[in-house]
């Protein structure tokens, strides 16, 4: 069997990378197809044609990820698709151990990878988030199908009908696409021992707020739309406590300004937050030391508060404007 490896780009420079760690593959029959979506400020061309066996389409317009990665599996000659981010890198065994898992498994759909704990980048936020995504895939997510690192037969994804061209922006089309995969109950497995190396945004107060705020609302706006009748991904019970815990040390801190003994109460209820994420700020400590520890603590909180706030915003949104059955 052949896996075709879908990169969909826009204004990415590090696409370079992306394709020098996807070439390195070994022991696997693959091809490289590279939907640049209207790229104004990186020559994605140019990138390219570094690399002979890499097939390259280009739209004059930005049509947004969902439709670029779409018309790449069109474009695909390979019985398996595998998606992937222009800015992420994969192992060079990686391809073969999936294309291990369709091979021994005759019933198999689909496979889906996990983030490693090393960033590309070497900042502080890459750092944080690919430890905090690790640590969640591992611990919590038991389903899951996304746009980088999952790999579905080709015939099965066009029989879903692909990713929902109406999501313009990278923040919930897979989201939306793994939920209709689950519920029509195709077999997709998470292995949880092949890992990819991602890039995440370098200033977490800047370019984070606008990312994450935005896929929480647009991800709550997909649940309320699919009415909950889909299977949950992950362990929502751990996720629901972590949000209602944020938001009440936020009111208490809130209120503590007013009344001292809500202070207290804030502080109380932040060390059992803390507690509570105890494994994960350990392996902080473990890997960079106890400042970057200290950091990473208080980063969680606000990432997980502004998740909070974002998602409920959605879901009021939901609520007041959007009809049952739209996107």
């Amino acid at each position: 069997m052949k896996i075709s490896v879908i990169i969909a780009v826009y204004n990415d420079i590090e696409l370079d990378q992306c394709l020098d760690s996807v070439f390195k593959s070994k022991n696997i029959e693959f091809e490289v197809i590279v939907v640049d979506d209207g790229s104004t400020r990186v020559d994605i061309k140019e990138i390219v044609n570094k690399y002979s066996q890499c097939r390259h389409f280009a739209f004059r317009e930005n049509e947004g990820p969902a439709v670029a990665r779409n018309y790449g599996v069109k474009k695909a000659t390979g019985e398996i698709v595998f998606f992937l981010d222009s800015d992420a890198q994969i192992y060079p065994d990686t391809l073969e151990r999936i294309m291990r898992h369709f091979e021994d498994d005759p019933e198999l759909d689909g496979v889906t990878i996990i983030y490693s704990d090393q960033p590309v980048k070497e900042n502080y936020f890459n750092k944080f988030k690919a430890i905090e995504l690790n640590y969640n895939f591992k611990n919590f997510f038991d389903k899951v199908f996304g746009t980088n690192g999952s790999a579905i037969y080709k015939e099965a994804f066009l029989d879903i009908g692909g990713f929902d061209e109406n999501f313009k922006t990278a923040n919930a089309e897979d989201f939306y696409f793994g939920k209709k995969v689950f519920n029509k109950g195709y077999k997709i497995i998470l292995d949880k021992g092949i890992s990819l190396k991602n890039s995440y945004v370098d200033r977490f107060l800047f370019q984070g707020l606008i990312k994450y705020c935005r896929r929480a609302f647009l991800r709550v706006l997909v649940l309320y739309q699919l009415k909950h009748k889909t299977e949950t991904s992950y362990d929502t019970k751990k996720f629901k406590l972590l949000y209602l815990c944020s938001i009440s040390i936020f009111i208490l801190f809130v209120l503590g300004s007013v009344f001292r003994p809500f202070l207290w109460l804030a502080l109380l209820l932040f060390s059992v937050f803390s507690i509570y994420n105890r494994k994960l700020y350990l392996i902080f400590y473990k890997k960079y030391g106890f400042l970057f520890f200290v950091r990473s603590v208080f980063t969680h909180y606000f990432y997980i508060l502004i998740v909070t706030f974002s998602g409920t915003a959605g879901l009021i949104y939901a609520l007041l404007f959007r009809k049952k059955n739209s996107l």
